[in-house]
C-alpha cells in the first residue's frame, strides 16, 4: 500500500510541475480584448517610435490579432478544402498561440504571403502535417505554408493586411505591474472598456496552490515529532514550525506591487482588490477564451486538481504509516 502511494504521489506531483512549468511560460503576459476592432499597426508603430527608453525596457514585445470564422481555405493542387478559423495578428504570433509551434517557423510581419496552419488544417487539405513550403489559396490570395501549431480545430494565422484593425492586443512585460502596462499603453487602450487577462496574477495563484502539499508535510511533521521529541526540547517545535512558515511565505508569495498596500492596516484595499480581481475573472470567464488564456486558465485548474489530489494522497500515507507504526508498537509490547 504505502508503495503504491508513493508511486502515485509521484506522478502527481510531475504532473503538477509540468503543469506549473507550462503557465509559468506565459509570465509577463498581458491581454486586452475588445468586442470591435478598434486597434491598429499603425498604432503600434507609433508606439515604439514614441516610446521612452523605459517604457522600451519594460515592454518587450505587442501584438495584435483579430479572429473570423467559416473562411474557406483550398489546396488546389488536390482539390481539397477545409473551413478554418482565420486569425490575422499584427507582431509576434507567439503571444497568440505561445509555445504551439510544433514544425517550422511563425509568420513575420516581413512576410505577407506566409501563413501557419494547425496540425489538424494540414491533415484535412494534404494528408500530413509535414506541408511547410507548400500553398494555400485563402480567398483571392495564394499563400505559403511557413509552420504548424499544435492547435485543435481548423486553423490558419496570417499576418494582416496593412490597414486592417483588430480586437484584441496581448504584450509581454516580465516582471511589470499591470498598472505599469497599462500606463505605458493608454495611448492605445481603451480605459473602462473591453476585458483583460493578467498572467502574472493566476501564475501567483499558482504558486501558492503549488505549495499547498509542502504545508500539508510541515504540519504533520511538527505533529509528528511532537510525539517523539524529549520534554526538554520541545520548546525547539514552535521555532521549527515559525522558520517553516517564513520560508514557505516566501516560496509562494510573490505578486506585483498592484497587490502591496501602502499600509498592510488599509483594509479597504484588498476589499477593493478582490472585488477588482473578481469582476476581471468572471468578466474572462464569460467572453471568448483565447488560446493564451486558455492555457493560462488550464494550467491552473490542473495545478488545482493536482494539489488536491497531493494533499490527500499526504494524508492517506499519514494515516497508513501511523496505523502501521502504532500496529507494530501493540505487537511489541504484547510479545
Amino acid at each position: 500500500m504505502r508503495i503504491f502511494l508513493l508511486v502515485f504521489l509521484g506522478c502527481m506531483i510531475g504532473a503538477e510541475a509540468g503543469l506549473y512549468a507550462r503557465l509559468a511560460a506565459l509570465e509577463g503576459q498581458s491581454g486586452f480584448y475588445y468586442l470591435e476592432n478598434t486597434l491598429t499597426r499603425e498604432q503600434i508603430a507609433d508606439f515604439w517610435e514614441r516610446a521612452s527608453e523605459d517604457a522600451k525596457r519594460e515592454i518587450l514585445d505587442i501584438a495584435l490579432f483579430r479572429e473570423s470564422r467559416g473562411k474557406v481555405l483550398k489546396n488546389e493542387d488536390l482539390n481539397r478544402e477545409s473551413k478554418v478559423k482565420l486569425i490575422e495578428t499584427a507582431g509576434n504570433m507567439n503571444l497568440v498561440t505561445p509555445d504551439r509551434l510544433m514544425a517550422g517557423t511563425y509568420v513575420t510581419d516581413s512576410d505577407p504571403k506566409g501563413c501557419v496552419l494547425s496540425r489538424k488544417t494540414a491533415d484535412s487539405l494534404f494528408g500530413s502535417f509535414e506541408v511547410t513550403g507548400e500553398q494555400v489559396v485563402l480567398g483571392n490570395s495564394l499563400y505559403i505554408v511557413r509552420g504548424i501549431v499544435d492547435l485543435d480545430g481548423q486553423i490558419c494565422m496570417i499576418q494582416g493586411k496593412p490597414g486592417k484593425t483588430y480586437a484584441c492586443l496581448r504584450a509581454l512585460a516580465p516582471g511589470i505591474p499591470l498598472s505599469v502596462v497599462r500606463q505605458r499603453l493608454a495611448g492605445i487602450l481603451m480605459e473602462e472598456k473591453g476585458w483583460i487577462s493578467e498572467c502574472d496574477l493566476y501564475l501567483g495563484i499558482g504558486r501558492i496552490l503549488l505549495s499547498l502539499p509542502l504545508w500539508v508535510v510541515l504540519f504533520l511533521f511538527l505533529g509528528r515529532i511532537r510525539r517523539v521529541i524529549p520534554e526538554p526540547f520541545r520548546f525547539l517545535i514552535p521555532i521549527a514550525g515559525f522558520g517553516g512558515i517564513c520560508v514557505l511565505l516566501l516560496m509562494s508569495l510573490h505578486f506585483s506591487d498592484d497587490y502591496v498596500p501602502s499600509a498592510w492596516s488599509d483594509f479597504p484595499f484588498w476589499t477593493q482588490l478582490f472585488d477588482e480581481k473578481k469582476e476581471a475573472f468572471l468578466s474572462l470567464l464569460n467572453h471568448p477564451l483565447y488560446y493564451a488564456d486558455s492555457r493560462m486558465l488550464g494550467s491552473l485548474a490542473g495545478i488545482l486538481g493536482m494539489t488536491v489530489g497531493v494533499c490527500g494522497i499526504l494524508l492517506m500515507f499519514n494515516m497508513v504509516v501511523f496505523n502501521r507504526l502504532r500496529f507494530e508498537i501493540k505487537q511489541y509490547l504484547k510479545a
